[in-house]
């Protein structure tokens, strides 16, 4: 969880290392295709074992590298956005940022009873998941993600005006808890060199459970 940030416009410093990081990821991909990255490979395993094809429903990482892969550059959305994304390339796994402020405490993953609604973020369309469909909610039951680390509501995502946000990073692969450690250090690092007046604690899922982030 981070507190104290200024959610601006991404510094020039930072995009430069994203442009870094793209064409770091595009030299991989001349040797390698996106479906053997070992976490794709496991997220792609993941979605098919609850119903959701992998192939028409990317996870936040293999989509953020195909639009790599195709030669775009991932465009500048915010300070929060831009950092998530360098971090999720970089470490190959996929990472999601929600405004505390906007959520009740504590977040959590579970199944979906299809009476949720959900607000889709980059779209002014509301609809509802599927029944048994894997999505993170709020303590009230609000849905935050769908299709776990596939779309993420655009009432709880980080906002122009969000000063407290959790940044979570998960991996189902064997190496997953080792990148999802590296994520969290990259994360904090790169804070610590854009916005060394940010205070960082690191949460763990059980903690996470069991602590007001209020």
């Amino acid at each position: 969880m981070i507190e104290g940030v200024s959610n601006d416009p991404a510094p020039t410093e930072l995009t430069a290392e994203i442009r870094s990081a793209e064409l770091e990821v595009r030299t991989a991909l001349e040797s390698s295709s996106i479906a053997e990255i070992p976490a794709v490979a496991a997220w792609r395993r993941v979605f098919s074992s609850f119903g959701a094809k992998p192939t028409k429903y990317r996870n936040s990482l293999e989509a953020l590298l195909r639009r790599i892969s195709k030669g775009e550059i991932l465009p500048s959305i915010s300070y929060l956005v831009d950092l998530g994304n360098l971090v999720s390339i970089s470490c190959r796994v996929p990472l999601g940022i929600f405004d505390v402020d906007r959520f009740v405490a504590p977040a959590k993953i579970g199944f979906a009873t299809g009476t949720e609604r959900f607000s889709d973020l980059g779209s002014s369309e509301t609809d509802r998941p599927e029944i048994g469909e894997v999505v993170f909610t709020d303590a009230n039951g609000e849905l935050m993600t769908r299709r776990w680390c596939w779309r993420q509501d655009r009432r709880f995502a980080s906002q122009p005006e969000t000063r407290r946000a959790l940044v979570i990073a998960e991996a189902h692969h064997k190496e997953g808890p080792q990148d999802v450690a590296a994520a969290s250090q990259l994360f904090t690092e790169l804070l610590g060199r854009f916005s060394p007046e940010v205070r960082v604690t690191q949460l763990s899922a059980p903690v996470l459970g069991e602590r007001s982030v209020d």
